[in-house]
This record gives C-alpha cells, sequence and structure tokens, in this order.
C-alpha cells in the first residue's frame, strides 16, 4: 500500500492548517460563559454609596446589608412597606460602568437564624448612558416576574436569557399578596468594553418563528429599532438550524429580514460608539441555510462617521462568494483597515430571499486624539475593494466599473481550483485514516513493539495459546456442568479445579523484546504488606492510621522480626512463589449449560433492519451501552420530584460532565415508596462550552435520552434513577445514594479506626471478616451481571464507585470522578476527558475500547482493592507514564510485565480468578454470570450480620 512520505506529508498537513483556519467558525464575540463572575456584593468591591434603596425599615436594615451571604446588621435589606401588587420598592446596584449582568443570586434575611423574611419573587429593571428610562427585563419567553426564594438560608441563582448591558440595576420584590420581604443579593457577568452604545435596524417582520429581535432595548417606531441594544451583540449564537427549539424558543439567537421587506434591496444598519476609535475589523455570524432559502450576504459596504449625520470618506466594499455546498452557520469577519469613527454604517445585500444574523462584534480601540466632525456631505464615491482579514489587494482607492466579459472566465477558474483543492484535501484524509488503521491493526504475522525490536507473532501467540487457555500440553478439561441455579445453591462441592501452575509462562519468546522497564531487582521480594499511613501521602487529606498493635494482622511483616521490606510488584522477571498444589480455576464448572445445547456450537440469525434500530443516547457519564452490541435497552419515563423534597447538605463536587451535590429526602416516601434517606443531584453543565477541534456540547434532547436509559436499569445492586426535578434548570437528575458513602472511604474507616485488620472469618475477632469482603465483592458482581445481560459497560468500576448502605449492600454507582479527593485517580490520555488508567484494561486505555470483557478486567483491580482494604491505589509505586508503558505489552501480543502482587488476606483461588480477569484477549475473559457464581459458591458458609 501507498504511503505518503515525510515532506510530502508534512506539506499536506501545513495545506490542511490553513484551510481549516479559513473556513473557521469561531467568533470574535462576547463569550458568556466566561462572563459569569460576582460584580462585588458579596466580596465588597461595589462600595455601599453604590447601593441605594427606595426606602428601608430602619435603618439597621438598610441597602448597604443587601449584600450576598454576608451577615451584618440586621442581615439584610428590608423596605419600610409591605410588598403586594401595586407597591413599588427596590434594591439598587450602581456598577458605574457598562457591564454585561448574565445572572441574579437572590437570599433571604437570615440573621443567624432570626430572620424570617424572604423575597418569593422579584423584577429587574436597568439602566445605561443612551436610554431614555429604566427598562423592565424580560425573559426570552416574555416573563418578567423570576423565581426567588423558599426560605431565608439557601441561594437562589437565575441565568439571564438574553443578557442585558447595565451600568445600573434594580430588583424589585413582587407578590400578589400582602407579605413583609428582606433581600441580600449578587449580581453576575463582567465589565464590557466594547464601546457600543446602540445599534439600529429595520424591524424584521418574520415573528412566527421567533426570527425577530425580541430583546431589543430601544425604540421602535414606524418600522425602525433605534436606540437601543439586543441579540445582535448578546453573545448568543444561534444554531446552523434556526428551527430547532432547544429549550429557549425557536430562532433564539438570530434576527431574519426578508428581501421584499425592505424596497432598497439591502439591509442597513447604524452602529453608535461611546467615542471616537480605530476599527481594525468586523465580524459578522451569518445563517448559510440554502436549502430554506437563507444565504449569506453577496456584498457588504461599510461606511464611517465622526459626527453620525455625513459618511464621508471612500466606502469600504466586500463581495462574498455564495456556497450552495454546506449550510452551516459561519462567522464572516471584514478587515476595515484601521479606519476612524464614531458611527458605522453597514449595509449588507440580499444572495437570496432572506438574511439571518446572530452576532456583530468589532475589534477596536479607543482614539484619544481629537476629530474634527464633518460638516458637509462630500461627492465621493470611490469604493476601495477589501476581502477577508489578512488580505488587501491594493493601497489606493480603487472606483469600481462594469463587469467585464473576462470575469466570468476567472470566477470558472476559480471554481475548479476549489474543487481541485478540496478533492486533494479528501484523498489526504483518507489516506491518514487508512494508514492510522494500519498500525493500529498490524500485520497477523509481524509486529514492532515500542521497544524497536521486530518478533514473529506465530511463535510468540504458539507459545502463550496454552497458558492463555488455561491448560497445559494437549492435556484438555471440557467445562463440566453442575447442578447450580443463579443462586448458587448445591448440596455437593463442585469438582476439583484443572491442575496448572498460574506463575509459569513461557519466557523465552518473550526475552526477544521485555523492556528494561523495572528491573528484577528494582524491589525487595516482599510485597504481602498492607500499609495504609504509607501509601496514602500523595492522596489529598490522608486519613490517620493510628499505630498497629503487636498481633499477627494484615500490617505486619509475614516473616517473624524481620525488618519491613520495601514495596515491589510481582513482574514476569521475578515470579513471586505459588504453592505448586494450587489449580486452575475452571469457571465452566460454575456456569451451567442447558443440557440441551451442544457445546461451542454458534447460532445464526437474519440481521435486523438497521432502519428500525434506534441509535444508542449519547453518554457523558461512565455507565454506557456496550460497543459491538445492538441498543435494546428500555428507556422509561421519569418520575418527576419537586423541589421540596429535596435538602441541601453538601456539594460533592464538579467534573468535566457536570455537579453532583448530596441531598436529604423530605416526604420523598410519598411519591417513591421505600426511597433511602440520602440522594445524589446530579446536574450537567450547561455554560461548558466545547474546546477546539472537539465534538459540540450535547444537547439537552440527549441529555434527557441518557438519564431515561439509566432510568430504565434495575437492580437491587445497581444505583437507580429515581426521577428528575424539572424546577430547576438545567434540570436535576436525582440518584440513590448510600448511607455509609462509598466503599473506599468506608474500608479505610474501618482500619484507620481500629488500626488493625485481622484474617478471620468471624465477624467478631475484627472489625470486618474476609467473608463480609468477598460478600460485598459478590454483591458488585451480580450488579455488573445484571448490567452485562443489558449489554452495558461501566468506564470506572472502583470502589469509589460503590456505595455501601445498612447490612453491608452494595450499590453501583458513577459518582467518583466529581470528588475531589479522587482527582489523582484519573488521567488524560490524548486529550480525552480523564480516565481511571489504572483500573483499565489495554484496549480502554490505548484504544479507547470499551465492552463487557473491559469492566470484568476493572472488577478484578475493585476485587484486589477491597481485599487490601482499599489502603492503597493499584500500582501505587508507579507514574501514569509507566502504567501506560506496563498496558503496551500487551498490545503488541504479551502480558502485563507488573502484575498486582496476591492480597494476604486473598486465597489462591480468589486470586487465580483475578488473573483470568487479566488476560489480553477479552474473549478468554470470564463473564460476570460466571464470576457472581463461583463467588458465591466460594463464600456459601457466610451469612451476613445485620
Amino acid at each position: 500500500m501507498w504511503q505518503p512520505s515525510s515532506e510530502a506529508s508534512m506539506s499536506s498537513f501545513a495545506f490542511l492548517i490553513i484551510t481549516l483556519s479559513c473556513c473557521s467558525k469561531l467568533l470574535d464575540a462576547i463569550d458568556t460563559s466566561l462572563c459569569y463572575n460576582p460584580l462585588g456584593m458579596e466580596s465588597g468591591a461595589i462600595p455601599d454609596e453604590a447601593i441605594t434603596a427606595s426606602s428601608s425599615y430602619v435603618p439597621n436594615v438598610g441597602p448597604r446589608n443587601g449584600r450576598l451571604r454576608v451577615e451584618k446588621a440586621g442581615g439584610g435589606w428590608c423596605p419600610k412597606q409591605q410588598v403586594e401588587r401595586g407597591i413599588r420598592e427596590y434594591l439598587q446596584v450602581d456598577l458605574d460602568e457598562v457591564h454585561l449582568v448574565t445572572g441574579v443570586q437572590t437570599q433571604g434575611r437570615y440573621d443567624r437564624g432570626r430572620g424570617q423574611e424572604y423575597a418569593e419573587e422579584y423584577m429587574v429593571e436597568y439602566w445605561r448612558p443612551g436610554l431614555q428610562d429604566w427598562k423592565e427585563y424580560k425573559r426570552w419567553d416574555g416573563k418578567q416576574i423570576l423565581r426567588g426564594n423558599s426560605d431565608t438560608a439557601s441561594v437562589e441563582s437565575h441565568k439571564l436569557m438574553p443578557t442585558i448591558f447595565a451600568t445600573k440595576v434594580r430588583i424589585l420584590p413582587y407578590s400578589i399578596h400582602r407579605r413583609t420581604v428582606c433581600l441580600r443579593m449578587e449580581l453576575l457577568g463582567c465589565p464590557y468594553d466594547g464601546g457600543l452604545v446602540s445599534y439600529s435596524a429595520p424591524e424584521s417582520s418574520e415573528t412566527s418563528q421567533g426570527l425577530h429581535d425580541s430583546s431589543y432595548d430601544g425604540v421602535v417606531s414606524q418600522g425602525e429599532l433605534k436606540g437601543g441594544l439586543g441579540r445582535l451583540v448578546d453573545g448568543e449564537i444561534g444554531l446552523d438550524n434556526f428551527r430547532l427549539d432547544i429549550g429557549y424558543g425557536k430562532g433564539n439567537g438570530w434576527v431574519a429580514w426578508k428581501n421584499d421587506s425592505v424596497a432598497s434591496g439591502y439591509v442597513e444598519l447604524l452602529f453608535e460608539f461611546d467615542q471616537v476609535r480605530n476599527f481594525s475589523s468586523v465580524h459578522l455570524f451569518t445563517n448559510n441555510f440554502f436549502s430554506r432559502n437563507v444565504q449569506v450576504f453577496s456584498k457588504a459596504k461599510v461606511m464611517f462617521s465622526i459626527g453620525g449625520e455625513f459618511f464621508n470618506g471612500p466606502t469600504l466594499s466586500f463581495a462574498y462568494m455564495p456556497d450552495r455546498a454546506l449550510e452551516n452557520a459561519r462567522n464572516v469577519s471584514i478587515n476595515l483597515h484601521q479606519r476612524v469613527g464614531r458611527f458605522i454604517k453597514l449595509r449588507l445585500f440580499f444572495s437570496d430571499r432572506w438574511i439571518m444574523l446572530s452576532e456583530v462584534s468589532f475589534d477596536s480601540a479607543a482614539l484619544s486624539t481629537n476629530v474634527t466632525e464633518e460638516e458637509t456631505l462630500e461627492e465621493n464615491e470611490d469604493e476601495l475593494i477589501i476581502t477577508s482579514i489578512g488580505e488587501k489587494n491594493t493601497d489606493t482607492f480603487e472606483t469600481i466599473a462594469a463587469r467585464k466579459d473576462g470575469d466570468t472566465y476567472v470566477e470558472v477558474i476559480i471554481g475548479v481550483l476549489t474543487a481541485i483543492t478540496l478533492l486533494l484535501l479528501i484523498v489526504f484524509v483518507i489516506v491518514l485514516i487508512v494508514n492510522k488503521r494500519h498500525k493500529l491493526q498490524g500485520s497477523p504475522t509481524l509486529l514492532r513493539n515500542p521497544f524497536g525490536v521486530t518478533i514473529n507473532m506465530k511463535d510468540l501467540l504458539m507459545n502463550f495459546s496454552s497458558n492463555n487457555n488455561g491448560q497445559s500440553g494437549n492435556a484438555s478439561h471440557p467445562m463440566t456442568p453442575v447442578s447450580l441455579d443463579d443462586d448458587g445453591d448445591q448440596d455437593e462441592e463442585p469438582p476439583p479445579p484443572a491442575a496448572t501452575d498460574t506463575a509459569t509462562a513461557t519466557l523465552g519468546a518473550y526475552d526477544q523484546y521485555r523492556s528494561p522497564l523495572m528491573s528484577s531487582g528494582y524491589y525487595a521480594p516482599n510485597y504481602a504488606t498492607l500499609r495504609c499511613s504509607s501509601v496514602l501521602d500523595d492522596q489529598e487529606d490522608p486519613p490517620e492510621v493510628p499505630p498497629l498493635p503487636d498481633s499477627p494482622t494484615l500490617c505486619e511483616s509475614p516473616i517473624g522480626n524481620a525488618p519491613p521490606s520495601p514495596l515491589h510488584y510481582r513482574t514476569l522477571q521475578s515470579t513471586p512463589q505459588v504453592n505448586p498444589k494450587s489449580k486452575m480455576i475452571n469457571l465452566g464448572n460454575y456456569f451451567p449449560r442447558a443440557a440441551s445445547d451442544p457445546p461451542n456450537r454458534k447460532r445464526y440469525h437474519t440481521a435486523p433492519r438497521e432502519k428500525h434500530r434506534i441509535p444508542p443516547p449519547v453518554v457523558c457519564w461512565n455507565i454506557a451501552p456496550s460497543m459491538g452490541h445492538a441498543y435494546n435497552c428500555r428507556e422509561v419515563e421519569l418520575v418527576p420530584i419537586p423541589r421540596y423534597s429535596l435538602r441541601p447538605l453538601e456539594k460533592m463536587g464538579t467534573c468535566h460532565a457536570g455537579e453532583i451535590t448530596l441531598y436529604e429526602t423530605d416526604g420523598l416516601s410519598d411519591i417513591i415508596p421505600g426511597v433511602c434517606n440520602l440522594v445524589a443531584v446530579r446536574t450537567s453543565c450547561p455554560e461548558r462550552v466545547a474546546p477546539k477541534n472537539e465534538a459540540p456540547a450535547v444537547s439537552p434532547m440527549e441529555s434527557l435520552r441518557e438519564v431515561r436509559f439509566l432510568a430504565g436499569l434495575s437492580d437491587p445492586n445497581v444505583c437507580r434513577v429515581l426521577g428528575v426535578c424539572t424546577a430547576e434548570q438545567p434540570p436535576w437528575t436525582v440518584v440513590e445514594y448510600g448511607d455509609m458513602g462509598d466503599l473506599n472511604q468506608y474500608l479505610q474507616f474501618l482500619v484507620n479506626r481500629n488500626g488493625t485488620v485481622h484474617r478471620s472469618q468471624n465477624m467478631s475477632d475484627g472489625p470486618i471478616s474476609v467473608g463480609s469482603l468477598i460478600y460485598m465483592a459478590t454483591q458488585i458482581a451480580s450488579g455488573m451481571k445484571y448490567l452485562e445481560s443489558k449489554h452495558v459497560v461501566h468506564k470506572d468500576l472502583a470502589a469509589r464507585n460503590c456505595l455501601v448502605g445498612r447490612g453491608y449492600v452494595i450499590k453501583i454507582a458513577d459518582v467518583a470522578m466529581c470528588k475531589p479527593q479522587y482527582r489523582k485517580d484519573y488521567a488524560e490520555i490524548g486529550g480525552r476527558p480523564p480516565t481511571p488508567i489504572r483500573w483499565l484494561p489495554w484496549e480502554s486505555i490505548l484504544l479507547d475500547r470499551y465492552s463487557c470483557s473491559s469492566s470484568v478486567w476493572s472488577f478484578a483491580v475493585t476485587l484486589w482493592e477491597i481485599l487490601t482494604f482499599c489502603c492503597e491505589r493499584p500500582f501505587a509505586n508507579l507514574s501514569n507514564e509507566k502504567v501506560i508503558q506496563n498496558t503496551e505489552h500487551m498490545y503488541y501480543g504479551g502480558e502485563l510485565q507488573i502484575l498486582l502482587n496476591k492480597p494476604t488476606s486473598c486465597s489462591p483461588e480468589i486470586y487465580e480468578l483475578m488473573c483470568q480477569c487479566w488476560r489480553r484477549d477479552d474473549t478468554d475473559r470470564p463473564s460476570f454470570k460466571q464470576i457472581y457464581l463461583f463467588l458465591k459458591h466460594n463464600n456459601k458458609e457466610f451469612v451476613p450480620n445485620d
């Protein structure tokens, strides 16, 4: 197969970068996601004299006390009159300069528990220079009354959609019935330094689909918008398909004009700035949904003025080549060549029936020198022909002449060259994809390992096939069915497992390419030690462990009075001693097979029609449909949960997918019988913006599908989704939570409280027995067995994601990646979200491939955690880079160079089960049904203690 040379690849890559930069959709407008900061009420950055009010009940509850989360004097601002319909009382904040206000936070009067007043609803008014009077704020749906507080202590946040430009803001408490109110508040936003005072434009006649400037706060007179600001500068960018509704109404973000509504054939926009400025460019975010007769303007003319009456000087003219191939909205940037003015007139000419604009922004700098206003209109019709930013045709002015006949041929040549360029670009991308796939798959007979030595994979796989299959030579031990159901009840022991030495590896072929990642003498040969106080030093807020007593416990050295040895890992160069009588576990003995089914017989079915197949939802968290299987999970209707039934306890943390907060239920059992006392509330991040070169944020409809998919999972050992609270935006997802917290913290708490963990099967001899540990692991296997039956994987299966209830009840959850104490357990690989690489198999780390077999690998690591009482992370002495290097050996056909050692409290049979879960080929790993039956049979004598 042909592969491009390095020079050709570099030149093609440079060409690709240039092409993508020319087609960029980035907009240099206001980024509202970065403009959500407190403006100074709580911090004191806003002085007391800038806070005024219509009245105050007494000076002790004056306006200066209306600061959010500040307990001073009377604990808030309280107006003199009781509030009801028709009574106007307000708390006013002077920001001194124009700010972009994006949110409001309110709070009642707590006054150290003595206050009882709060505002259930309120309205917002604002003012800035250029406005004739105070303006009442209206939401995107036209509502003026915003939701306030329901108690005196909690903070209620409201995101303003649309945003407002204001110098002064008033909060007016509102109530239908007469009541006493008090208020504390904070404004969210950022300073605005663009200098734009107002813009004028023709009024859009398209109001049925929301394509008009509904947030414009100026004067609307005789079909003209004058003296205000609105959608064109609010920082909210519209979708490519303006007909979609993402929760803020159809057409949100767009302003449209029809060609038959303006007689001149163009749309004229007039922008006024606070002072004379030097302009370098203008950016217009426009729609190009040409299948709906919407296209980018064909030509734009830009004129400048100092006084606003006469627009003298050459007109800048910009032509845009029509695009009938891509319907995505795009940013059009026009170079203004450092022209000076305080007023800018922009004329956009139609190329189709509609012109749609979402944002208009300018790159400019204030001019400190004095400039004289124009007094007369100059008779000058010259135009300066300009192109996109970075290009300029001439340094002198050029008069536009009539089109010549040769121009048609020039356009044809340009079109042909553009088509050839795009074709070469597509070929280059295809070559890169095929080349990358070729490198990943490799040759079936010859592979190159990362250390530069070529090996023969045929010989290597033949040498390793006996160990991987759990057999020795030609001795075959078939899987004998036993009479054992899912409950694990049987009267006799299973047949003895096949005999083999699990630690023996075929090192003849492996020596050809093994790496000196860690020499055999790097660590001392004794690792069977559990020391919680040393291995947790690199975690945040490590728990203190009391001194261990002089008793034979797991935290002591197993060799008499010998000094404790440093930690080491089992490697292929330094194999730990294993009892030669240990047997390989044949999990087929614990997996019942129907007598009528002959073994190893494949079944073939007619493939269903793909057009009737429902695609899986886009999943942002870690419980997701398995790759390579048809999606057949049930998506159920969600139970609405009222806001008053949830009382906040503490915020767990945030991550790339959202935020999780712990709540206590109050009366929720009346709606959902048998609901637990604690719930975790999960919210997504609507302000999260997709990074460059990544897919856009998940739509609200896809987020809803993910929640419905999770709500359809029902198993006693899986945390169920109880419902959603739609009173908040974005909606809250309410999930079960364990009374004892997560398993990782629970086991560390037991070790640190008692200072020792006994190796006894009796509950009375220690804080927790090995039987209890296996009992909890069996429940995890049971929950994963259910998910496996649904073809659902867990990408973050670990002890930290298993919640503990009373009676050692375990439920599998997905909350740990938000907790800050587990942040070091995750690492970023290749720009992907943080990943728990110490718990994942090689195919998930290197190939980003997840299946039920990859969850089996993670379960074995979780089982290792449980049997070591979570006193250390897996591979604690390896850096993240060396953990990845360790997995590369499996990618190239070998085995792990460094394995997790057998915990002291672990039996040889359990450790053999772990090793089978860590096999290279995912088809050789046991299923969760086999794992569950084996663990239940192994621990059948254990009876849980209430």
